[in-house]
């Protein structure tokens, strides 16, 4: 045999040598593969917008380390995944550890303010915005403000819907501030705030002058008046208990308490010693109830006889 030839024995025992070596290759190869991190996997799952896929991972990474990186990828991927909840408490943790993330929190809880609105979901609206003023107090969000006014109105928060109130109709386009202006005097009147109330009423009127919300507001600027009315004449300020009546009773509503105020105009103006006036008053309840009956038609007779006969009444106050 020549020197360099290789024999037929020497030839196939290197035959599974080579197929040795190819099925090694192959195992490296895969162990490769098998040492794709969870984040990069993660990462991959994201870019090809497998969001959920991405979020599974990333929790997979998490397990094996709580870093900021692995902590701000499941943050913002449960943010993308609508899982707000869960979102803030890992930004939270995020947050405590590593402040610089707080712009991007930020950012995430203001994306899912924007979406919550667009779906008309008020209750979503209100806690991302709420957790972006933890972060941030004073952040200016007023394009919020409108949802989030009638938000805590409608949840009995008063102090919060006047101040996205108050927020609302500092950014609103004018054809938006009358309806504002209505809402705000409703949440004042609900409060007792009968002042402010017949202020913003007013405001609203002298932008809408016709309509039914036009006649609903003067009901409520009559009946905070009367309010006003009975608080004064306790507080002993005739004169302004007397304005007070008179706007119920130029307005002409409530008119379930034309009556009544007609008579506690007469109990004023006897006060001030205007007895003339006050006996008007008196026949006005009389004109307001032709069936002639109940205590304050009797009340009122009672009155105008003490006038007549120039008795002085004995009683002054309702």
């Amino acid at each position: 045999m020549t020197a360099g030839a290789t024999s037929p024995g020497a030839r196939a025992s290197r035959g599974p040598v080579r197929l040795a070596a190819v099925v090694l290759l192959l195992a490296g190869a895969a162990a490769c593969g098998d040492a794709e991190s969870a984040i990069a996997r993660g990462d991959r799952f994201w870019a090809e917008g497998a969001r959920a896929e991405a979020l599974a991972e990333y929790r997979l990474a998490l397990r094996e380390s709580r870093t900021e990186t692995t902590l701000s990828r499941v943050a913002h991927a449960y943010i993308e995944n609508g899982q707000f909840e869960r979102a803030r408490e890992i930004y939270d943790e995020l947050l405590a550890a590593a402040p610089a993330w707080t712009d991007q929190a930020i950012f995430d809880y203001v994306t899912v303010a924007m979406r919550a609105r667009d779906r008309g979901d008020r209750y979503g609206l209100a806690n991302a915005v709420e957790a972006a003023r933890v972060l941030r107090p004073g952040l200016p969000l007023d394009e919020f403000a409108i949802p989030l006014a009638r938000y805590y109105a409608a949840g009995g928060d008063p102090v919060r819907a006047l101040d996205s109130y108050e927020r609302a109709l500092a950014a609103a386009p004018p054809d938006s501030v009358p309806t504002l202006l209505f809402e705000m005097a409703r949440m004042h009147e609900s409060q007792g705030n009968c002042a402010e109330a017949i202020g913003l009423f007013r405001a609203f009127r002298t932008r809408e002058r016709r309509g039914p919300r036009a006649d609903e507001a003067n009901w409520h600027i009559g009946n905070c008046s009367f309010s006003l009315a009975r608080r004064s004449r306790q507080d002993g300020d005739l004169f302004k208990a007397l304005r007070e009546l008179d706007v119920v009773i130029d307005l002409g509503v409530p008119k379930n308490l034309l009556d009544e105020a007609w008579f506690d105009r007469g109990e004023v103006l006897l006060g001030l010693g205007r007895r003339d006036d006050a006996m008007f008053a008196y026949l006005m309840v009389l004109d307001l109830n032709r069936a002639g009956t109940g205590q304050l038609v009797e009340r009122a007779r009672r009155r105008i006889d003490d006038l007549r006969f120039g008795r002085v009444p004995g009683e002054t106050t309702p």
